[in-house]
């Protein structure tokens, strides 16, 4: 039971609101199953459901996790959070601390924070090509529980979170969310806008990015690499 609920949660984690169907048909057992599990999530505060209007017949019900059930499955995502906050605390010099606010200071730590994730992901960006960067850098950042998917636009690129890696923490304060942003935008070199966050109220967390503007890789990163060689070494 206990490992048909874990891959519940996986799966509404990894791709947002679902059908009950959708959900039984990953997991491979029935959506009678799946229902009662759903069910009793709901009842213990894990997951809500909405109702979408289909174009004929019943609405559908869509599955999500709450912000409980993603406090919950994001216990990874804050380790990591965690194990590079040190570090980019510990790097601060002085003058970066002396007489600075404790705002002014978070932001800088958390600056450190989203330049040592580009680092950690920069090998697998490699491509000079901005259409296939963004897709590599969705691939990568996934791991990190930055990015979900990427969809293709006619002027853009609108990269997309289906879950928050760190609520409690983007509640907090939008310098996690900032640093999410800076991240991403180091991997691609290219400026990345971010127009939509949970934290916020919406569904996703959504960046888009503008396509074709040959003039942002030629310009250094903010790592101090070229980007054309930090596609894949920022």
């Amino acid at each position: 039971m206990e490992r048909t609920r874990d891959e519940v949660v996986r799966i509404l984690h990894d791709r947002g609101a679902s059908s009950v169907a959708e959900v039984a048909e990953e997991i491979g057992v029935s959506a009678g199953a799946v229902r009662r599990h759903l069910d009793l999530m709901i009842a213990e505060g894990l997951v809500d459901m909405r109702l979408e209007r289909q174009p004929r017949g019943r609405p559908l019900a869509r599955y999500f996790l709450s912000e409980n059930g993603e406090e919950r499955s994001a216990a990874g995502h804050y380790r990591l959070l965690l194990d590079r906050i040190y570090p980019a605390l510990t790097r601060l010099s002085e003058d970066a601390v002396s007489g600075k606010d404790g705002s002014a200071v978070l932001a800088s730590v958390f600056a450190g924070v989203a330049d040592d994730v580009a680092r950690s992901y920069a090998s697998r960006v490699q491509s000079d090509v901005l259409e296939l960067r963004v897709v590599q850098v969705a691939s990568a950042l996934r791991e990190e529980g930055i990015l979900t998917d990427v969809v293709d636009e006619d002027e853009q690129y609108r990269l997309r979170n289906l879950a928050c890696p760190y609520r409690s923490t983007a509640e907090g304060t939008h310098m996690a969310c900032d640093a999410d942003r800076r991240t991403i935008e180091l991997l691609l070199g290219a400026p990345v806008r971010q127009i939509l966050t949970i934290v916020a109220g919406s569904p996703t967390c959504e960046y888009v990015v503008a396509k074709a503007d040959q003039s942002n890789r030629e310009q250094p990163s903010p790592l101090g690499v070229e980007p054309s060689v930090a596609g894949g070494g920022q």
